[in-house]
């Protein structure tokens, strides 16, 4: 059904840079538990941890026992396949060597993993307390490379609650969620802090963490990768509010989403 409707958005709303082979070879293209079956090597359970091993990388990642281990399918899909739509390094948002990252909505850190031999340091910034045990287990050989924080990125600094129930926790200014953790602003959090590189996908708070990064990202000019594919965001106002940061900035839109006629991911580059 998402595919159909994919399908019936690129005929008559939108086509969000997809030529037509492209769109072809979406729409036959196996489900992302096959398509990371061809990266996956080896999965085995380590003590509160799954120890996740690939074909194409020598290092391992851990995946917290709380959540499902068949959530790393979508993420493995998204960090190795070139052609998904949700591709982090595409075109001028390449990861370089000497690259500065901040990575905000690390998750299970899979990206940061496959690309920490080329940077300088990864920021790393992920509200839920599970993933960040793993974090920090993934990342042991690289204590001097990486810093992880423990929160929610914003626009403003306070305290809010999270779920740390689903794989796509959510925060709230109610207790909804069973935690309380520190909201913060990106200028906030790295103040000083040189960046080269944004990568965001925060379930639809994007947009208020870029309301709390404009000085980042004025002084930085870092390339940005970000989705926009969630209900909440509204990916032209994602586009104009970055331009109003630094007007010089290019974007190229990419995919289509299939709840809405929405891009998947916006990059932008100097």
């Amino acid at each position: 059904m998402r595919r159909l409707r994919i399908l019936f958005y690129w005929l008559f709303y939108t086509k969000n840079n997809i030529i037509f082979v492209e769109l072809i070879k979406y729409l036959l293209k196996p489900k992302v538990d096959k398509v990371a079956k061809r990266y996956i090597k080896k999965i085995l359970l380590n003590n509160n941890f799954f120890e996740i091993t690939f074909n194409n990388i020598s290092k391992k990642l851990f995946w917290p026992i709380k959540f499902s281990v068949e959530g790393i399918n979508q993420v493995t899909a998204e960090t190795f396949d070139n052609e998904d739509w949700h591709y982090y390094r595409y075109k001028h948002t390449e990861v370089e060597d000497g690259d500065i990252i901040l990575d905000i909505g690390t998750a299970e850190g899979l990206f940061p993993l496959v690309v920490i031999d080329k940077c300088e340091h990864i920021y790393m910034v992920e509200p839920s307390s599970v993933f960040c045990e793993a974090l920090k287990k993934t990342f042991s050989e690289y204590e001097n490379k990486t810093t992880i924080f423990n929160n929610a990125a914003g626009s403003i600094d306070e305290e809010v609650y999270f779920n740390e129930d689903s794989l796509a926790g959510q925060i709230s200014n109610d207790k909804k969620g069973e935690t309380k953790i520190r909201l913060r602003k990106i200028d906030t959090l790295l103040t000083d802090k040189r960046i080269t590189f944004i990568k965001a996908d925060i379930e639809g708070f994007e947009q208020e963490m870029l309301l709390g990064a404009e000085n980042i990202i004025k002084k930085n000019k870092p390339k940005i990768a970000i989705t926009t594919y969630h209900k909440e965001n509204n990916p032209v106002d994602i586009i104009n509010l970055i331009k109003s940061y630094v007007p010089e900035y290019k974007y190229f839109i990419k995919g289509i989403h299939g709840e809405e006629p929405k891009p998947v991911m916006i990059h932008f580059w100097i």
